[in-house]
């Protein structure tokens, strides 16, 4: 699609480099070749006589020899020149250490000052900003300095101001391969300030609360649940389902069944405990400011219904009003007063109750990422980026056959899934939920295709190999099978935009996502959000053709809200904004099987049906939704060269190097041990300057650079979360980053969508 997201870091990637010791790692880099040249010279020393300890331990110790020890002539003296250089350089490196380090110790004595890095901390983890406030000292304030760092400068995260949204357009006239505006990466003019999920949670616990608030609200049955019957002597709640229409209030509808109202209110809260009934006061799951929508409800109701709920609706929106402008302690009160808020929202249950039982279901413990602060923003920064020419082709033509090999081993992952289900399930039709249950716990499993083939190319490959293009030894796959919605973050290694050479300047493919994240949420900002929308979900239905689909509108469980796309809403634990969505019942959807393949269907609906995606990893939705595109399953090698598609990169040079190799740095002791260690472990296994680490039990990756203590520090920690690191080159790296702010480079990755329709 021609519009597109740009992501870029809040800081430059200076305040991450600013902590290396860049002499001292060139000079310990060089002390290791040294050292490996003076060991295998020793290995070759032949005495003449037995040697003392004395000389022998200049030998063990590699160092020079006085000029009379019994060696022969002209190994001695390559051996004297040898450690000579190891002992004049490692001098030099002891004296670059205890300079840098004093350097270092000043940078970040700096960063931990900067008021607008410990904002970014402080929107990250109050904790660990107190921790800063206070001026605590030592390896760990150190290391979590360094930690946030490298997330702030090192990578494109969309989070509050140090991580902005801003928008690009593909110009497909030709010209100019870029033109662009920017105020520069401290200029963030558009602030938001949103609640974690658990606090709009809490103000519905304070809405259903109040029974005269209660009996003020409309009940409508969800979607998913069919109209059930008023037979005699169903249950009180059931009545109150059946009954329920969107029209009446709760206290009409217990005159209408001659129900006493505490009756009629208790059956309200078990239904919508239980899933069965949402209300006029429960916001849609996918508007993206729940507790504006809120307000604007409460604004029709009449003055006198629940001052309490007005004054914690208005408090809750006072705190995020001031949040973005206000300083960092002055965040911290805020965060504390909206945790109140939140607290004091519903009344205490009585005697014996739990004083600390409500703080900690609101305390964000062990929380999805992007909600574990109570208050988190979305922000929107001032550039304005306008692609043309090779550049906009390349993002069009270059990377359309990665994403055809792509969707081929979706389309493969996907037909694997639905032999299983309905291997599992036996020929024969059943009602969704009842094929769900009976597929619970099915493995996922992927096809083997595509990384037996790489495996083929890449095994016996030379470890010196740095790229292959697999353009030059896979022939691309002809688009076939069903649509395809996804969407990929594009970096650009280029020093310059002005510097792109069509077909050859490297388009780096970073994640990789199985919907069209052109999303309203993504989309607040932009002037022409609605047109952008609407024009998403024409391009949507364009490339869906005959094909139906389904959005599974789940609760909203983070702050941002889920996903909904054209097509059939199924509002399965949350509901959709838009009035005029095309529900269905979970009642009306079936599961066909015929032993081999599986089929959605829907009664009453002619056409078969898929779900939209999700980046759900279970067989059963990948068996009934379009093919979920993902980043290829590499080979389990210690080094898997850069693979390219031309110039299109779809997976960075990386090395997988044992957790116990790099857990020789933490045994290291002091910064100048730590550094050799670091260029030890580069030097055994041909790792570069810097790279990003990834462990399979943390969700994100940690930059490292091994210039640096501090970072070094965090390569430790990571290493103790899993037997087994990956670690996966910088690209682009700092001095690749096209976007200039004055001296300053910044991280900027394109959030692109890609549709494809059926074939």
């Amino acid at each position: 699609m021609p519009t597109f997201v740009v992501r870029t870091a809040g800081f430059p990637w200076r305040l991450v480099e600013r902590l290396g010791y860049g002499a001292a790692r060139r000079l310990a880099a060089e002390l290791v070749v040294l050292e490996e040249r003076a060991t295998a010279l020793a290995q070759g020393a032949a005495p003449e006589r037995r040697l003392p300890r004395a000389l022998a331990a200049r030998l063990r110790n590699r160092r020079p020899m006085p000029a009379d020890a019994p060696f022969p002539r002209e190994w001695l003296a390559g051996w004297n020149e040898l450690t000579g250089r190891l002992a004049r350089t490692r001098e030099l490196f002891t004296a670059a250490v205890a300079e840098e380090s004093a350097a270092v110790t000043g940078v970040l004595a700096g960063m931990t000052a900067d008021e607008r890095f410990l904002e970014a901390v402080v929107c990250s983890s109050p904790p660990a900003y107190r921790e800063l406030r206070k001026g605590a000292k030592g390896a760990r304030l150190r290391r979590q300095s360094a930690s946030y760092a490298q997330r702030f400068a090192a990578k494109c995260e969309t989070m509050s101001f140090f991580g902005p949204i801003n928008y690009g357009r593909l110009d497909p006239a030709p010209g100019a391969v870029a033109r662009w505006s920017w105020e520069g990466h401290e200029r963030v003019p558009w602030r938001t300030a949103f609640t974690a999920a658990r606090v709009v949670d809490r103000i519905q616990e304070a809405v259903l609360a109040d029974p005269a608030v209660v009996a003020a609200l409309v009940p409508d049955r969800k979607s998913w649940l069919a109209p059930t019957g008023t037979a005699p002597g169903a249950s009180v709640r059931a009545r109150l389902v059946g009954a329920a229409d969107g029209v009446r209030d709760v206290a009409a509808l217990a005159r209408a069944l001659d129900l006493e109202p505490p009756v009629a209110v208790e059956a309200f809260r078990d239904a919508v405990a239980r899933g069965l009934l949402t209300h006029s006061f429960a916001p849609p799951a996918t508007v993206a400011d729940p507790v504006g929508w809120l307000a604007g409800r409460l604004a029709r109701e009449p003055d006198a219904l629940s001052p309490a709920l007005r004054a914690l609706v208005a408090g809750v929106r006072e705190v995020l009003a001031r949040y973005p402008d206000a300083a960092p302690d002055h965040k911290v009160e805020l965060q504390s007063r909206l945790l109140g808020l939140a607290r004091d929202a519903v009344p205490g249950d009585g005697p014996g109750a739990d004083p600390g039982r409500d703080e900690r279901a609101i305390a964000g413990r062990g929380r999805f990422y992007n909600d574990r602060v109570i208050v988190h923003e979305a922000a929107a920064g001032t550039l304005d980026l306008r692609l043309g020419g090779g550049l906009a082709r390349d993002l069009r033509e270059r990377v359309a056959p990665v994403l055809d090999l792509l969707a081929e081993d979706a389309g493969l992952t996907r037909a694997l899934a639905g032999r299983q289900v309905a291997g599992r399930l036996g020929p024969g039709r059943f009602p969704l939920l009842t094929a769900m249950r009976r597929c619970e716990g099915l493995a996922f499993e992927r096809s083997e295709r595509l990384p037996s083939r790489l495996l083929d190319i890449l095994t016996g490959m030379s470890a010196d190999t740095a790229e292959v293009d697999l353009a030059d030894l896979l022939e691309r796959p002809a688009p076939a099978g069903p649509p395809v919605l996804c969407s990929v973050d594009v970096m650009i290694d280029t020093a310059g935009l002005d510097d792109y050479v069509p077909g050859r300047t490297p388009l780096v493919l970073g994640d990789i996502h199985d919907a069209a994240l052109l999303t309203p949420w993504a989309l607040q900002f932009h002037p022409d959000g609605a047109a952008l929308r609407a024009g998403r979900d024409a391009a949507i239905r364009r490339v869906l053709g005959d094909q139906d689909m389904v959005s599974v509108i789940a609760r909203r469980t983070t702050g941002l809200p889920p996903l909904e796309f054209p097509g059939l809403v199924l509002e399965l634990g949350g509901t959709s904004e838009r009035d005029d969505a095309p529900r269905i019942g979970l009642d009306r959807l079936y599961v066909d099987s015929d032993g081999e393949r599986v089929t959605l269907r829907a009664t009453g609906h002619d056409r078969p049906l898929m779900l939209h995606n999700g980046e759900l990893d279970t067989a059963f939705h990948t068996a009934l939704a379009l093919p979920r595109i993902r980043r290829p399953r590499l080979p389990d090698l210690p080094h898997v060269p850069r693979l390219t598609w031309g110039n299109a990169v779809l997976s960075r040079r990386r090395w997988t190097v044992p957790s116990e190799a790099v857990a020789t740095l933490g045994k290291a002791t002091g910064d100048a041990e730590r550094l050799l260690a670091a260029a030890r472990l580069c030097a055994a296994h041909g790792l570069p300057d810097t790279f990003f680490a990834k462990s399979a039990n943390e969700r994100k990756p940690v930059y490292v650079d091994t210039a640096s203590p501090a970072l070094l520090d965090c390569l430790v920690r990571l290493a103790t979360t899993d037997e087994r690191l990956v670690l996966g080159e910088t690209l682009p790296g700092p001095g690749r980053s096209w976007l200039r702010d004055g001296d300053e480079r910044i991280a900027a990755e394109l959030r692109c969508v890609y549709l494809r329709g059926a074939v």
